[in-house]
This record gives C-alpha cells, sequence and structure tokens, in this order.
C-alpha cells in the first residue's frame, strides 16, 4: 500500500454528491470550481503546549497532544490520506506538526527535500506570517495515478527550537474549493502565551470559551476540547475532554417522553450504587445531581433537567486530589448555560 510521507500526511471526505456540485458548467463546457464557504468554526486549544487555532464545526479530529493536531472534513479521510489509492472518500485537511529541534531551519529543508525525494512536485516557496512570526510556504502537487491526485500546501515557521508545520491539502478540487477555509483557519492560529512557572496546566483553564449547542448555549474552560461524540438515538450529544484525560463534559438531550424531572431522576439514580443525590440550578431550571466514583481516581456528576419534554443530561468527570479546582471550574459551567 503506498502511503504519503509523515512530513506531507496532511493532505483528507466529501460524498460523490458534493464533488458533482463543485463542479459547475462554464462557457464552452469548462469546468469551474464552486468555492465552500467558511462557516461557523470551533477553536482547538492544544492541552499541553496551549497553541489555538479554528476548524470548522463539524469537521473530524484528532492528533496528539503537544505533538500533532489533524481535522479532516469527513470520516475515513483520514484513511484516504494514508492509501491514497484506496477505497476511501475524497476530502480535505487542516493539520498542524510541532517538532521540537535546535535546528529547526535545517530540519524544514529536509522536510522539503523528503517531498521532492518521494516525486512529489514541489513549487515556489513564498514568505507568509502566522500569527505575527515569520513563516514560508511551500506548494506541491502529489500523483498517485490518472485519476488520483492531491494538491497542497505546508507553511513552516520556526520560532525558537521548535518547528511549525501547517498542512493543508485535499484531493481532486476539493483543494481549490477550500482554499477560503484554509486561509481562515491559519489566520486564527494563536502560539502559545507564557506559562506560570510551577501552574498545573492538566488543571481547567481559567479563561473561557463559549458554544451555542442550538438548544442552549455555554462556556467551557479554553483547554477542553470538543470530541466526536456519536448522536444515537439522542437528539443531541456533545463532548469535551480536558488536558487531564480523565476529566471530561457531556451534554445529552433525549426526550422526556412526558416524564417529570422526579420520574427521570428515579429512573437513573438505581443505576448508581452508592451515588450520593443532590440538587441544583442549571439555566434556571431546577436540577437534580448524582455524584459517584466511576473509579478509584476519578469522580462523576450528573445533572439531570426536564424543560420543554426534553431531559438535559449533563456529566462531568474529575480527578479525586483535585476535586475542588475541578468544581470550581464546572460550576463555572454549570452557572453559564443558559437555554433557548
Amino acid at each position: 500500500m503506498k502511503t504519503i510521507p509523515k512530513t506531507v500526511s496532511i493532505i483528507a471526505g466529501l460524498s460523490g454528491l458534493l464533488l458533482v456540485l463543485l463542479l459547475v458548467s462554464g462557457c464552452g463546457g469548462e469546468k469551474k470550481v464552486l468555492p465552500i464557504p467558511v462557516g461557523e468554526m470551533d477553536q482547538y486549544r492544544d492541552p499541553v503546549l496551549g497553541f489555538q487555532i479554528k476548524f470548522p464545526k463539524g469537521w473530524v479530529q484528532s492528533g496528539e497532544a503537544g505533538r500533532a493536531a489533524r481535522f479532516y472534513n469527513a470520516q475515513e479521510v483520514d484513511k484516504r490520506f494514508l492509501d491514497p489509492t484506496g477505497p476511501y472518500p475524497d476530502g480535505v485537511l487542516i493539520a498542524i506538526d510541532i517538532t521540537r529541534t535546535a535546528t529547526p531551519d535545517a530540519e524544514k529543508k529536509r522536510m522539503v527535500t523528503e517531498m521532492s525525494s518521494v516525486g512529489m512536485v514541489v513549487g515556489k516557496e513564498e514568505a507568509i506570517t502566522v500569527g505575527g512570526a515569520k513563516g514560508m510556504k511551500v506548494p506541491y502537487t502529489a500523483k498517485y495515478s490518472t485519476k488520483v491526485q492531491v494538491t497542497g500546501h505546508h507553511v513552516y515557521v520556526l520560532v525558537d527550537s521548535m518547528l511549525y508545520d501547517f498542512g493543508f491539502a485535499g484531493f481532486g478540487v476539493l483543494y481549490e474549493a477550500h482554499k477560503a477555509v484554509f486561509d481562515a483557519s491559519l489566520s486564527s492560529f494563536q502560539f502559545p502565551k507564557p506559562v506560570e512557572k510551577g501552574k498545573d496546566l492538566t488543571l481547567p483553564a481559567e479563561n473561557t470559551s463559549e458554544n451555542d449547542a442550538k438548544l442552549f448555549t455555554f462556556q467551557y474552560p479554553d483547554n477542553f476540547n470538543f470530541e466526536s461524540t456519536p448522536k444515537g438515538n439522542n437528539e443531541l450529544a456533545l463532548s469535551l475532554r480536558g488536558a487531564h484525560k480523565s476529566s471530561s463534559i457531556q451534554f445529552t438531550v433525549f426526550g422526556a417522553k412526558g416524564l417529570t424531572l422526579e420520574k427521570v431522576f428515579d429512573q437513573n439514580k438505581g443505576k448508581f450504587a452508592g451515588a450520593v443525590a443532590g440538587k441544583a440550578t442549571v439555566g434556571g431550571q431546577p436540577a437534580l445531581t448524582l455524584t459517584y466514583s466511576p473509579t478509584k481516581d476519578v469522580e462523576r456528576r450528573f445533572y439531570f433537567v426536564v424543560r420543554n419534554d426534553k431531559v438535559y443530561r449533563i456529566a462531568m468527570d474529575w480527578v479525586k486530589p483535585q476535586r475542588d479546582q475541578y468544581l470550581a471550574a464546572y460550576d463555572k459551567v454549570v452557572n453559564s448555560i443558559k437555554f433557548k
């Protein structure tokens, strides 16, 4: 199986229908590409380094904190980039790779040389600015068969002993169609702020961001990131993961089927042996809570709210030894909720 080398693996799916929509006939049958509008975007904050970047809402996120972040426009597009001629959907990708090195300029040159060595056509380098820092844009094309071609560009930025490698790529016409999206994402990038000495970066950040979940809005710590969560039969399912892998915030909304808050609570409390019941207020609505320990090192609290014949269930996980710090941050989340 032929794959794309690591330094250029930033190349990701849209369905066949969208591919048709991207191409419209011009004069004399000439094909033109319809640009994809930027639209609504989510913000990603690396929980280790603290850099921030925006990506289109609904895209699939993956990567490794402190080293790499990937954003694909559809499921299985990551497999397409690993196996360009495989049976996977075409798509596009936004990626960031961070390399710690004493010689960042030499590492950047090595990466560009590697692209050429595997048969990619590398274009002319162009100076560019990212987050106030000077960088270099390097375009390329990679042809894998008569029908499979990837077009993209890397942006390399050298900051102290770190090389930031931003990658934007797409199969066929998708790269050209997403140019505005790529530009908007790169323009949103923010380098990490200086870290206070001795500060525990795994705790929830003091700064918050706001999210519109359609049925309600809420604020969350900047170092929590959205995860892909199966919706299933629920009306809504949102999940955020903290810098510490055992910390999370999950929102689930489903039909109450005429049940009151007390009835919903009674149906759930028996599922968690030893859970402590409590009362709270969420978005001005009465709520009932259950707090228990799913593991010896982690605690979890459920909030149940019934509003307009819908059950709003919020689950929050935290690390036991830092209970006070997490609960202080989670209280801010709960108090920020505004139902529509």
